[in-house]
């Protein structure tokens, strides 16, 4: 299979790429700048390479040639970026999906598979696994720009038969993830022995789920429409567990082995809508859709990630001019 993957250079998009590399596909990365992210060199010389906007509807156009799937992950990176620029992160993701659904149909029906986000269900659920089936209430400019491309996948797929998924992601970690990001930004202070900063009490409770897990059911959604199992459908990717950023500022420290005590802060201004005390998702559809796989454990997903830390920062060190 010939794939396109939108935001190919970031850190879902570049873990989908070498994915559907290992397996043989044909890969199209298209990002606004492909080097200096999560790409090495070597990737991209197996790869077709396309640094061009995802707002020009002419270059996703032509990237989306020829493919059977479209892995949408171009997006807006951070709470800082969606409090900050609420017009733009809402236009991103609009013109983005437009564009693909347009190069989609274009390619003759190619399958979209649409990085959402569990930001859709806002203050929904309160002490339950968040459901597919809930009403959503969006809270952020993010959580409604996300839920505004759900229904416009189920619009595009009444009015054209284009076949998508929307995986709604909960808190994805892993290697080479942005430190904008709360697990990143906690083993690199972690490692420098520096103060972990939680908001609040920490007692506010997220969702954890690894990137090798999203990537797993992406890529199975993907095949399910293939097989014609999935015309449009809007599926979580969680581990169904809830735990606390306290204990797991706790966790990094212990596994790290650092000395890094915790600090309390006060919510930052601006991101009042982006807070809720507990959100964690509910595994039933995901396994109806793409079978009965074990999420990997917390610790177990926090170790592969700390390790691949501690190793780019003993490269970065050797590489540092004596």
């Amino acid at each position: 299979m010939k794939a396109l993957v939108t935001g190919g250079a970031g850190f879902l998009g570049s873990h989908i790429v070498r994915a559907l590399l290992r397996r043989g596909d044909e890969v199209v990365a298209f990002d606004h700048r492909l080097r200096g992210k999560c790409l090495s060199e070597d990737i991209l010389e197996r790869v077709q390479s396309i640094e061009d906007d995802i707002f020009n509807e002419a270059a996703v156009l032509r990237a989306a040639e020829a493919c059977g799937a479209i892995f949408h992950c171009a997006a807006m990176v951070g709470v800082d970026a969606y409090s900050k620029q609420p017009a733009k992160t809402m236009e991103t993701e609009e013109t983005g999906l437009r564009n693909v659904c347009n190069a989609a149909l274009a390619a003759g029906g190619a399958r979209v598979v649409y990085a959402s986000s569990s930001a859709v269900y806002g203050q929904a659920g309160g002490g339950v696994g968040l459901d597919e089936a809930l009403p959503v209430a969006p809270v952020s400019n993010y959580g409604a720009a996300k839920r505004f491309n759900e229904l416009y996948l189920a619009s595009q797929h009444t009015e054209h038969g284009l076949q998508s998924v929307a995986l709604r992601i909960f808190n994805m970690y892993g290697p080479y993830q942005d430190e904008r990001l709360v697990i990143p930004r906690f083993i690199k202070r972690a490692f420098d022995g520096g103060d972990l900063e939680i908001y609040g009490d920490g007692a506010q409770t997220r969702d954890f789920v690894y990137i090798d897990d999203v990537v797993e059911t992406a890529l199975a959604c993907a095949e399910r429409m293939v097989e014609g199992l999935i015309g449009c459908e809007i599926v979580n990717v969680c581990s169904g567990k809830e735990v606390s950023v306290r204990d797991l500022a706790e966790i990094i420290i212990r596994l790290t082995g650092s000395r890094s005590t915790l600090v309390q802060r006060e919510h930052p201004q601006g991101r009042a809508t982006f807070e809720v005390a507990r959100c964690f998702g509910s595994r039933q559809k995901l396994q109806r859709v793409v079978g009965d796989f074990v999420s990997t454990p917390l610790e177990e997903g926090l170790k592969r990630t700390i390790a691949s830390v501690a190793l780019l920062r003993d490269s970065n060190r050797k590489a540092r001019p004596k």
